[in-house]
């Protein structure tokens, strides 16, 4: 394939757009994010060539002369616009590329966060959260001291705000999911008007994660039983991922609930009521996500 030229200077230049409006206004990454996938995933399917001279142009400019952030998007705009071509080349479904991007963005995203956080660029959440206690605490220390406020409400604050903690990763982990879903419903419509096949999204109830991603749940929880505390990092990597995984999963057990739904022909508000149910008890949604992934119990839903 004879190499685009004019195509690949032009997404070159808009990558290298996006990487100076990152450098000089983050904030606008909420505005921009779900169509920084466009330019590359569109140069990748119309020429290859194109789009990894276009990649070794960007990030070495942008190792040059953008700040950390603005590199960090950069290259996982690429990664995604590669990861995306790839899966269209390969005719995968829609669903298939929402859990595959899912996947690589809150992967990245935690990674990420985590380098920075070794290399002391941003505060840790511990030492975020800690900091938010000690403001705290300063500002009842007065009211205490007039039984203005009880103790009582400030362990109440302490253990929601040590709950709040843990779910920082599962928070980031959602935010990758809603971003993964506006994206592809917002490029994909646009790269079939630019010519480039693209599927649709099949009803929920169709919808099936790899079974992979059990696979690796399973050997991320087995090997998170042998680490200790002071496996930072390691434990770190396995704990993301965990959160990951069973949230793809969960997915999966919104799936079968649907599926069930479907066939049995349900009354509205009972349909509802599952929903609620399945969002509150996510834990035992999960696990219907994992049977449905090892004995495939929609294909024993008799219609």
């Amino acid at each position: 394939m004879k190499l685009d030229l004019i195509k690949t200077i032009v997404i070159s230049a808009i990558m290298l757009l996006v990487g100076l409006l990152m450098d000089l206004l983050p904030g606008l990454i909420l505005i921009l994010a779900p169509f920084l996938l466009l330019p590359a995933v569109y140069l990748f399917c119309k020429d290859k060539r194109g789009f990894y001279l276009m990649s070794g142009i960007v990030i070495t400019i942008s190792l040059i002369a953008f700040d950390l952030f603005a590199l960090q998007v950069i290259i996982g705009t690429l990664l995604a616009g590669y990861l995306i071509g790839r899966l269209l080349e390969a005719r995968a479904s829609k669903e298939y590329m929402l859990f595959a991007l899912t996947t690589f963005l809150s992967l990245y995203s935690l990674a990420s966060i985590i380098f920075m956080q070794l290399m002391d660029l941003m505060p840790t959440t511990k030492e975020w959260f800690s900091n938010i206690k000690d403001s705290y605490m300063t500002m009842v220390e007065a009211e205490l001291g007039k039984d203005n406020i009880s103790r009582e409400n400030i362990q109440l604050f302490n253990t929601a705000l040590d709950q709040l903690q843990l779910q920082v990763p599962g928070v980031i982990v959602l935010l990758a999911f809603l971003l993964s879903l506006i994206s592809l419903l917002i490029v994909m419509p646009l790269l079939r008007n630019l010519k480039i096949a693209v599927p649709e999204f099949r009803p929920l109830y169709f919808w099936r994660v790899p079974k992979t991603a059990l696979y690796i749940y399973v050997i991320a929880v087995l090997i998170k039983l042998f680490l200790s505390p002071e496996d930072v990092v390691l434990l770190g990597i396995v704990t993301n991922l965990q959160y990951v995984l069973e949230w793809i999963i969960f997915i999966q057990g919104i799936s079968l609930i649907s599926f069930f739904i479907k066939v049995k022909r349900t009354p509205v508000i009972i349909n509802i009521l599952m929903f609620i149910f399945a969002f509150i008890m996510a834990p035992v949604t999960q696990l219907l996500g994992m049977l449905d992934l090892i004995i495939n119990v929609k294909a024993r839903i008799k219609l």
